[in-house]
């Protein structure tokens, strides 16, 4: 069923009964909901690689973590959101919205592939609202028209810093998991449109 949403304010309840017979992807703000657009075939690409590669690095340590794709929500309560991310890692065990499965309320690493769709609200706008939650330490986001990532870490509560990597002998350090995201490896055999 294709949605059409009313220009109404909806519950949180209503908007998770919707969104769970919907084709497409729902989110949540505060009572508004908007449709997500359709991801391309290159930005599928470079999110399951990075999901992939994220979920190889997060082997090689000591503590456990869990690595997820978009098909898993965030709920970002002090704003009242749900919100798709395109990929999320959360330590040890994720904490999960009651009554769901599918909703994460502690990510640890939120990854963003930009699409000229998304590009602006990804870079500003979301990642205003993840800083809202408590366990979230960093925020990845990555170009799906050059080869280019950007990194933020939050060193304190209202202190981020940055980190920038270009071109494929670019390394992103992910200092929330003490690992290195090599730029060669997500954008391999990528052909950019």
């Amino acid at each position: 069923m294709t949605i059409d949403i009313e220009k109404r304010e909806y519950s949180v309840e209503e908007y998770l009964a919707l969104e769970s017979g919907a084709k497409e992807k729902l989110e949540y703000f505060n009572g508004k909901i908007r449709p997500m657009p359709g991801g391309t075939p290159l930005h599928n690409e470079i999110a399951l690689k990075v999901g992939a590669i994220l979920l190889a690095l997060v082997k090689q340590l000591e503590q456990k973590h869990k690595v997820y794709n978009s098909d898993m929500k965030i709920w970002v309560e002090g704003l009242r959101h749900f919100v798709y991310p395109d990929a999320v890692v959360v330590c040890e065990k994720p904490e999960l919205y009651p009554g769901r499965r599918d909703i994460i309320t502690n990510p640890l690493l939120i990854v963003e592939v930009l699409s000229p769709a998304t590009e602006n609200y990804d870079k500003h706008d979301k990642f205003m609202q993840y800083r809202t939650i408590p366990s979230f330490r960093e925020y990845v986001y990555l170009r799906q028209d050059a080869v280019e990532g950007v990194a933020f870490y939050r060193e304190e509560d209202t202190l981020w810093r940055e980190a920038n990597a270009f071109g494929t002998e670019g390394v992103l350090p992910l200092r929330s998991l003490g690992v290195e995201l090599p730029l060669a490896e997500v954008y391999e055999g990528v052909e950019f449109e």
